[in-house]
Parts: structure tokens; C-alpha cells; sequence
């Protein structure tokens, strides 16, 4: 996960540092686990938040509800697939590696500030 302030420093400082040809890959963020996102919500709403898993066959029900249009869920179903499949993994060799400096907390304290102002 990264926080979009970090993409955008990140990007920044790529596109105004030094030159480079050839191909090149940087993956920005860190991975973060359900739980450590359930723990931190919880900890910025003083909720009780748990993380649980939804079965395959429920994630199209599960990405409606969060308002990807009924029948148009398979590109977050295939995005999901991939990482759970390690297609889309953090750390692969060759791959330059930059970590946001924003945190988790830093990132939902700022979406419930906002929802509460």
C-alpha cells in the first residue's frame, strides 16, 4: 500500500533526479497485512475492527457493495487474483523499491478528519 502523497513525491523526485535510459522499474509502498489494516482503523475510529476473509466465489457481492458496478467486477477480481497468485509482488529482483513515508494511521486519521470536518 502506498498513500497517494507518496506517489506523488515519489514520482517527483524520479522525474527531477538524475537521467537514466534503458528500462527501469520502481515499485512504490510497502505491503501491509489485513490485519495490521484492521488494527489501524481500528485504532484511528476506537472501534473494535477485525479483518476476516471472503471466499472466492463472494468477492464480486463483496466488490458491489463497495460500488463497483453489478457485472463489472472482474478487473478488481483479476487484480486480486494476481496478488494473491504472487503475479503482482513486492520486492522482485531488479525492481527499485521506494517506501512511502506516510503511515497507515497517517493515512485513515487523515480520511476520518475529513469525514468529521
Amino acid at each position: 500500500m502506498v498513500a497517494t502523497d507518496d506517489i506523488g513525491a515519489g514520482a517527483a523526485t524520479l522525474l527531477t533526479g538524475p537521467a537514466w535510459s534503458g528500462h527501469r522499474v520502481v515499485e512504490l509502498g510497502s505491503m501491509i497485512s489485513a490485519d495490521e489494516v484492521a488494527a489501524h482503523l481500528g485504532e484511528v475510529l476506537q472501534r473494535d475492527v477485525k479483518a476476516f476473509p471472503i471466499p472466492r466465489a463472494g468477492w464480486p457481492a463483496a466488490f458491489e457493495q463497495f460500488g463497483v458496478p453489478k457485472g463489472q467486477t472482474g478487473p478488481a477480481e483479476a487484480m486480486f487474483d494476481a496478488v494473491n497468485a504472487g503475479w503482482m509482488d513486492l520486492g522482485v529482483a531488479g525492481t527499485e523499491h521506494i517506501a512511502g513515508t506516510t503511515s497507515l494511521r497517517e493515512v485513515f486519521a487523515a480520511a476520518h478528519k475529513a469525514t468529521t470536518a
